[in-house]
């Protein structure tokens, strides 16, 4: 892990990265540090966070970060680009920062775009599940990883079309009170009917398992179906959905994998289906379609 302590006139000078239109960061700046302030002589990204002295917060982050970067399993997995330095300004922990990856796009942006096809759609979320399984089969040996805030904006796209999981300070090892900023396991309060499958803390806050990051998995795919929240609907709803689109022939694993959802049963991550998803049911896979048929 290495160490930058830096002076806040030398932060002023520094530009910031560039987010798409759509991507919301409400917890940090993001600045750019240049090659030479690392032994590696690449750029990296900064994370200067904004927590209005919250230190619980700043704490659960290091405590993550420098754990993090100890797990050499997890390191090997190049698609999760994990902080490498911790940054102090003047005297004080500001934040952390990982590897720029240049031209990015945002995974999240790209799935939300109407204007985006569902299969250039599905050859990205594959890549996603990709990810979350070479976590999820080195946690069967030592389950000390889990994403935490699985979410669609939380990756990103480079170059050669290769998707990368970033803000993996906010990712959770096991150990402590989870960080209660989890988009999806928030914004859903049908989870809290199954207390056995996942899990809360005292508090009320969800705690991390694979199954919390499949239950995200399958809510984003879903999503990018039926271009509908539908992680926000009531469960009837939810399972008055899926009986429609059973009849569009979609691939047994998906259907069983977004009914295990909200049944005592472990989620499933249906990845390896998705290439056989028809993309000419993409008008009739949407929610307003089934609204007009079914509703």
């Amino acid at each position: 892990m290495h160490i930058l302590n830096l002076r806040m006139k030398e932060i002023r000078k520094l530009r910031e990265l560039y987010l798409e239109p759509g991507v919301l960061n409400t917890e940090a700046y993001m600045l750019v540090l240049r090659k030479k302030s690392f032994p590696d002589k690449q750029e990296r990204v900064f994370k200067y966070l904004d927590l209005q002295e919250d230190n619980s917060v700043m704490s659960k982050k290091l405590y993550t970060v420098t754990n993090l970067d100890t797990l050499e399993e997890y390191k090997d997995i190049k698609e999760l680009i994990i902080p490498d330095s911790i940054i102090y300004v003047d005297g004080n922990i500001a934040g952390f920062a990982m590897p720029l990856i240049r031209n990015h796009k945002n995974l999240g942006v790209l799935i939300n775009n109407p204007n985006i096809d569902l299969k250039t759609k599905l050859f990205y979320l594959k890549q996603m599940g990709d990810i979350i399984d070479k976590v999820e089969r080195i946690n069967r040996e030592d389950n000390r990883f889990q994403f935490g805030d699985l979410n669609e904006y939380n990756f990103i796209i480079d170059t050669n079309k290769e998707v990368k999981a970033i803000d993996l300070d906010s990712s959770y090892l096991g150990i402590g009170e989870p960080l209660n900023m989890a988009y999806y396991l928030l914004k859903n309060k049908y989870i809290r009917s199954l207390p056995e499958k996942y899990k809360t803390t005292k508090k009320g806050i969800v705690i991390p398992t694979d199954n919390t990051d499949l239950y995200c998995y399958n809510m984003i795919l879903l999503n990018a179906l039926s271009k509908e929240n539908l992680y926000r609907r009531d469960i009837d709803t939810y399972y008055k959905y899926l009986d429609y689109i059973k009849g569009l022939s979609l691939p047994d694993t998906l259907l069983e994998s977004l009914n295990n959802i909200y049944i005592p049963k472990n989620n499933i991550n249906p990845k390896d289906c998705l290439e056989e998803i028809d993309p000419s049911l993409e008008k009739k896979l949407e929610y307003k379609t089934f609204q007009n048929k079914i509703l």
